[in-house]
């Protein structure tokens, strides 16, 4: 979300897709996943689920759709469905004023307080770069003798599986700062080497869980220093949008801070954040 990944285009033997099954389609993903899919998105909803078609061997969308009807809860196609229609474009270091809040705010002012351990949530983590980013700044900027742990969710299980992996591709090498890399990155060797993979002692820092940030019940039972729920809310209706944030704001201990992306808004909601910098709140201490 992340953020949740960009819907691809396909072929173009696409059988015909009904209105009344793309609303079906439209309503299944926002009931199970917040996600609002927007008119523009229709086309891509027809080329995501055409596999399914294939997969199951049906004939049409209708088919599809009333397998998704017979379907019990717990089946793994629902999985697989909700995968195919979410959102994942991420990158290191993306939206790097937050990381200049973080770093020049959030940590000095953390670090005069008598606790110990600087937790954090990133609540739709998608592949996994954004807590490895944080892991890579918490681990230079923390002061001797301060911990940090990072838990990190998204609601896609594919993407969840190359976080935790923590290998990619060196293409996307440039986005880290040169002087991270060392420290946090090894480069792969000969069969290995267009990728690479953050280092150990920071992958260890970061646990991954599957979360559907619509859920009524948040994962962790614990209070966090820092949420960021960035690039996600973009694709949710206002209902949807409205009732995360207030999520959230449970789970940020008093004095804490929430960070959504720089596109996104809580303008026009009643909330209890405080406005501290361009899409950066605060709970009130």
């Amino acid at each position: 979300m992340t953020s949740h990944s960009v819907i691809h285009g396909g072929g173009t033997s696409t059988p015909e897709l009904e209105e009344s099954d793309l609303k079906y389609f439209c309503d299944l993903i926002e009931e199970r996943a917040g996600i609002h899919l927007k008119p523009a998105k229709h086309d891509l909803v027809r080329t995501r689920l055409r596999s399914r078609i294939g997969a199951h061997n049906l004939q049409s969308y209708t088919e599809y759709k009333d397998l998704l009807a017979s379907l019990s809860d717990n089946n793994p196609e629902w999985e697989i469905f909700t995968n195919l229609l979410t959102t994942n474009k991420t990158d290191f270091f993306r939206e790097p004023k937050h990381f200049d809040f973080l770093i020049n705010q959030i940590i000095p002012e953390w670090s005069r307080t008598h606790q110990k351990t600087f937790k954090v949530w990133s609540a739709a983590c998608s592949t996994g770069e954004e807590p490895y980013t944080l892991a890579m700044i918490l681990s230079r900027y923390l002061p001797k003798g301060k911990d940090f742990k990072i838990f990190a969710t998204d609601i896609d299980t594919e993407v969840l599986k190359v976080a935790q992996n923590a290998v990619y591709g060196v293409t996307k090498q440039h986005e880290i700062p040169k002087d991270y890399q060392q420290p946090c990155i090894e480069l792969g060797r000969r069969e290995a080497k267009n990728w690479f993979r953050i280092k150990p002692e920071l992958k260890e820092r970061v646990v991954f869980k599957q979360h559907n940030l619509i859920e009524r019940m948040a994962p962790n039972p614990d209070t966090f220093d820092l949420v960021l729920c960035r690039n996600v809310l973009i694709y949710f209706a206002p209902e949807n949008i409205d009732f995360v944030q207030a999520k959230l704001f449970t789970t940020v201990k008093p004095g804490g801070h929430f960070f959504i992306g720089h596109s996104e808004s809580l303008q026009g909601m009643k909330h209890r954040w405080k406005s501290v910098s361009p899409s950066v709140f605060k709970k009130a201490a």
